[in-house]
Parts: structure tokens; C-alpha cells; sequence
């Protein structure tokens, strides 16, 4: 789940130093895409696993963002519990992210989907790559209709990652995924900061510059 990111880009024979007046230009049109962080705030989240969530969710807003792509980020239960649209700069999802603090509420993830699909098809022009990266603890709620809404979001190329807190939410979450190796499991609350951070650890910014 860490290969979030579309595709790669080499070449060879062609560089400008210093770059050129029209790289953004570029990098607009060949790089990123448009990212839709899911972070479950159940009551089971409550206390130290919110914290750890959120942790690991502000590394991969800032990673998002080095790679070029505009995040949100959406915070669920039953429904969508908060909102950030999605920013090229990753300001409006970090301000979500530093006052959520708190968890409540069961989990349902089709009205998340729906709201993400909403956010998503502002962005379909173009070809850039669309992405819903979604972190749970537990099991998705109405499945059936739940999976009949991830499949239409694939079939308008809409592609999403997963992560799963423990075994059982893992297997649920892997119903998901459009990965190859379906969803990698947090094993348990000490690792949630870092698995959902990995979700885009092999994120490559397209300027060249080195990951920190």
C-alpha cells in the first residue's frame, strides 16, 4: 500500500539547469493527482489510537504534498464526521488534523464514499491520477452497498489504498483496495502512526529533490 502513487517517470537526455520557467507547468500537467485521506474516528479510536492516527496522518499529508498532490483529508463513523477538500498546499487537512483529538460513533464508510466520489469528480479532467486512501478498525458497514459504490468509483478510475487495524479489519478493508497485496495490516495501536504514514512512503517528489 505504500505504491500508492500511480506511476514512475524516467527519462533520459533531457535536463535543464537551472530548470526552466515552465517546469511547474510540467509538473502540473505529468505529476500528482488528487488524494482523499479516510481516517476512521469510531469510538473504538478513542484515546491513544486517534492520537496515532492522526500523527501518522499529518506525515502523509506532507508527503502527498511533495509528491504533488492535492489531499484531503475526511474523518469517519457513520458518516462523514469532518471535511477538509482537498488543497495543493495541505493547509486546510493539516488544521483538520491538529484539532481532531476525539473519537465517537459506529462506522459505516458509504456515505465517506460518496462525499469522497463527489470531491473526486471535480477533479477527473486531465487524467490525473485519483486516489482514496482509507484507514479502519473495523468492518465497512452496508457491504453490499458499500462495495457496489467502490465499484463504481473504479470503473471512473478512481483507485484506493487500504489500511486495517488488526487482522479482522484488514480483511475487511482488502475488499477495497485496488492493490495487487490488498491491504497491509497495523498490527496493533504502537504501529498505527507509522502504517498509516507508510501508505505513501514511496511517494517520489517530481522535482528530483531527495526524500527526507
Amino acid at each position: 500500500m505504500a505504491d500508492w502513487i500511480r506511476r514512475p517517470f524516467s527519462s533520459s537526455g533531457l535536463t535543464q539547469i537551472p530548470p526552466g520557467r515552465h517546469l511547474r507547468a510540467l509538473q502540473d500537467r505529468f505529476g500528482g493527482g488528487t488524494v482523499m485521506l479516510c481516517i476512521d474516528v469510531s469510538g473504538s479510536m478513542d484515546g491513544k489510537p486517534i492520537l496515532e492516527a492522526v500523527r501518522g496522518a499529518r506525515t502523509f499529508v506532507d508527503e502527498a504534498v511533495e509528491a504533488r498532490y492535492r489531499v484531503g483529508v475526511l474523518l469517519w463513523n457513520t458518516d462523514v464526521a469532518a471535511l477538509a477538500e482537498p488543497t495543493e498546499d495541505g493547509q486546510a487537512a493539516r488544521r483538520l488534523l491538529d484539532r481532531t483529538n476525539r473519537a465517537s460513533g459506529g462506522t459505516s464508510l458509504l456515505r465517506p464514499l460518496e462525499k469522497c466520489h463527489q470531491i473526486l469528480d471535480q477533479f477527473k479532467d486531465g487524467g490525473r491520477d485519483r486516489v482514496v486512501a482509507i484507514f479502519g478498525d473495523g468492518d465497512l458497514g452496508p457491504r453490499e452497498r458499500v462495495l457496489a459504490k467502490v465499484a463504481q468509483m473504479k470503473a471512473e478510475d478512481i483507485r484506493f489504498v487500504t489500511r486495517g487495524l488488526g487482522g479482522a479489519a484488514a480483511k475487511e478493508f482488502a475488499m477495497v483496495s485496488s492493490e495487487d497485496l490488498p491491504s497491509v495490516t497495523v498490527s496493533g495501536v504502537d504501529d498505527l502512526a507509522a502504517g498509516i504514514a507508510a501508505m505513501a512512503a514511496s511517494l517520489k517528489p517530481v522535482t528530483g529533490r531527495r526524500r527526507r
